[in-house]
């Protein structure tokens, strides 16, 4: 997809870094409650030094952010494409059958002229009738 408006793009990229952000603290969470646990249990995980462990947390945390922040842009893509095929399929509606405001107007515009050409023609009888029997 390619993003014309610099509008969009600055949507996009909150998209992405939202969703990256949300991606690397579930990754992180999981890394921390699985090291947590590998750490009362497993003696040579408790033999690593902190430095090292700490690489797993960042390593965890690129890996998050990277899967998050590609699905929430991928998802952002989707629902502007959905919106511009509603958008089209709409245009294309509207082109082949017209659109409901369209008819409203087309129909009022049809009605007027026989309506003040309806109401003009009773009233000149009603006035002459009603000036012969006065």
């Amino acid at each position: 997809m390619r993003l014309i408006k610099q509008n969009d793009d600055d949507l996009a990229a909150e998209a992405a870094m939202r969703g990256g952000a949300i991606g690397a603290l579930k990754y992180c969470t999981v890394a921390l409650f699985t090291g947590g646990v590998l750490n009362a249990t497993w003696p040579k995980f408790r033999a690593v030094r902190p430095p090292q462990k700490m690489w797993l947390m960042v390593a965890a945390f690129l890996g998050g952010f990277g899967n998050g922040s590609d699905t929430a842009f991928t998802n952002f893509e989707r629902r502007d494409r959905e919106m511009q095929i509603r958008l089209a399929n709409q245009r294309r509606h509207d082109i082949l059958y017209g659109n409901p405001g369209e008819k409203q107007a087309a129909a009022a515009s049809l009605s007027t002229p026989s309506e003040v050409s309806s109401a003009s023609s009773p009233s000149s009888p009603s006035s002459s009738s009603s000036s012969s029997s006065a």
